[in-house]
């Protein structure tokens, strides 16, 4: 039996265990099938494909300590809905922690669905609306923000809201991420490496806002062309009918004389709702770190109808250039799916 399926039914069999403990812990096993048949155009060819869009299922729960004191946990596991295979690495998040009047802690490996979230992504997910998912064709977390959501061996901490205002602040031990490597020398160690965020946000009433900074630090110093350091903000207002929002950031490299050292970025968007019907459509350039001065642009466009709250069906559309001064690296997609939580 591989080792996958045996993993994957122990997690089954914990949660079923836990959730006969009684009233002493909370357990939620919730999860998502993303799905879509999608039709690419670009330099390799055209092509018709089934894709996964980031399905996943997973258990979190809390246990009351006294007060207002819980200690958390979390354990999700990503997989291929289209070929049933397990995604690599195959947990997305598995963390523990403790929430309270003083704000939430965890550590493990943390992403933006644990309770201190991340500190880049969730300004992300909190002022900016995705094209139906952060996933796919449509993906910019990662290839356009360098949004930093996904890390390994790391401590966060959540504060509480103060008037609107709270901050995330996250150390990892131990980098790049296998799945989304964003420095490109090799790490020897876990104590070669170390990737620290902060994140300032803001929300009240149809406004908020956010204002990031990350910078990484590896022994011996950063290698030709690994990630330096960033500053991020965001601010969105939803006027009801519109919901409109905006990105800019920096990302700093240790560039070569051929290369760049600061790559800026910036993503403009909006969303109108009308009952169960929801079209988004975002714009976004970034500049080509390997290219003196290459724009890597991306225009997206998605609309869904919700059957239900768990139930989506969706057509998207997404164009991008990966870099405007390289002829011919144009890739156009057509999209539609279904999306169901549960």
């Amino acid at each position: 039996m591989k080792a996958s399926s045996l993993i994957g039914r122990a997690c089954m069999g914990g949660a079923l265990l836990a959730a006969s403990a009684g009233a002493q812990a909370a357990l939620t096993l919730y999860g998502r099938i993303d799905t879509d048949i999608e039709y690419q155009r670009g330099p390799r060819g055209n092509a018709a494909q089934m894709v996964d869009n980031a399905s996943r299922w997973g258990m979190r729960g809390n246990e009351p300590l006294g007060g207002s004191l819980q200690a958390v946990f979390g354990l999700e596991q990503g997989f291929q809905a289209d070929s049933g295979t397990a995604t690599n690495p195959q947990f997305r998040n598995a963390y523990v922690g403790l929430t309270g009047v003083f704000g939430a802690f965890t550590m493990g490996r943390l992403d933006s669905a644990s309770p201190a979230g991340s500190p880049i992504y969730s300004q992300i997910t909190q002022n900016v609306d995705f094209v139906i998912h952060d996933a796919g064709a449509t993906a910019i977390g990662t290839k356009v923000l360098n949004a930093r959501n996904r890390v390994s061996n790391a401590l966060a901490y959540k504060t509480p809201d103060f008037g609107g205002f709270s901050l995330r602040a996250r150390i990892n031990l131990a980098g790049p991420d296998p799945a989304t490597p964003n420095a490109t020398s090799p790490v020897k160690s876990e104590d070669d490496f170390r990737q620290y965020d902060t994140g300032l946000n803001y929300a009240s009433g149809n406004f908020s806002a956010g204002l990031g900074y990350s910078r990484d630090a590896k022994t011996g110093g950063l290698a030709a062309n690994d990630f330096r350091d960033k500053i991020q903000a965001t601010a969105a207002y939803d006027f009801k009918v519109v919901n409109v929002y905006g990105v800019y950031g920096r990302d700093r490299y240790n560039a070569t004389a051929s290369t760049r050292s600061d790559v800026h970025y910036w993503l403009a968007g909006f969303t109108v709702p009308y009952g169960a019907h929801s079209l988004t459509v975002n714009y976004m350039e970034r500049d080509v770190q390997n290219s003196s001065s290459g724009k890597l642009r991306k225009a997206q466009a998605g609309y869904g109808y919700r059957l239900s709250k768990r139930t989506l069906p969706y057509v998207f559309f997404d164009y991008e250039d990966g870099n405007n001064r390289k002829p011919g690296d144009t890739v156009v997609t057509y999209g539609i799916g279904i999306q169901h939580k549960f």
